[in-house]
């Protein structure tokens, strides 16, 4: 039993050598081969992922500093859009004092104008009142008219 198993040993160490042999003959260049574009394909996928990488850090700091613009820039509008709004309640509240203040005016106006009219009617209804008693009392119509008007100024100032 030991030349057999010598025997199936030496056989198989023929049988590798020559398949080591033809696999080295015919496969080895095209197996390293392909061996090496696999290794140059994950080395440009990590550098292509790393690149990714960067430019997406790169991307999230743009899109920080967009967002951070954006915010000062909508801070800014809005402090100018309540500025103007004050502006313009500031407008409308002075152009409601000077219609009131004009209205007020034209009221008081109104008012004077309406009591010189008033007076004016109540002298002339006194002074003719006066001339009638006058001319009944002492049957003349014309007599003491020019006295009448001047008490009657005299009263109503």
């Amino acid at each position: 039993m030991e030349n057999l198993q010598l025997e199936l040993i030496i056989a198989a160490m023929i049988n590798f050598w020559i398949l080591f042999f033809i696999f080295k003959h015919f496969l080895w260049e095209k197996l390293a081969k392909a061996i090496e574009e696999r290794r140059k394909f994950l080395q440009a996928s990590v550098e292509a992922d790393d690149i990714a990488k960067k430019k997406l850090e790169e991307a999230e700091k743009q899109v920080e500093e967009l967002l951070n613009e954006a915010r000062i820039k909508a801070a800014a509008i809005e402090k100018s859009a309540d500025d103007l709004s004050k502006q313009n309640s500031y407008k409308i509240i002075e152009k409601a004092e000077k219609e009131a203040s004009h209205i007020l005016v034209s009221a008081k106006t109104e008012i004077e104008k309406d009591r010189l009219d008033m007076a004016n009617s109540m002298k002339s209804k006194i002074l003719d009142l006066s001339l009638k008693l006058n001319s009944k009392i002492f049957w003349k119509e014309s007599s003491n008219k020019e006295l009448f008007e001047k008490e009657l100024e005299v009263l109503t100032k």
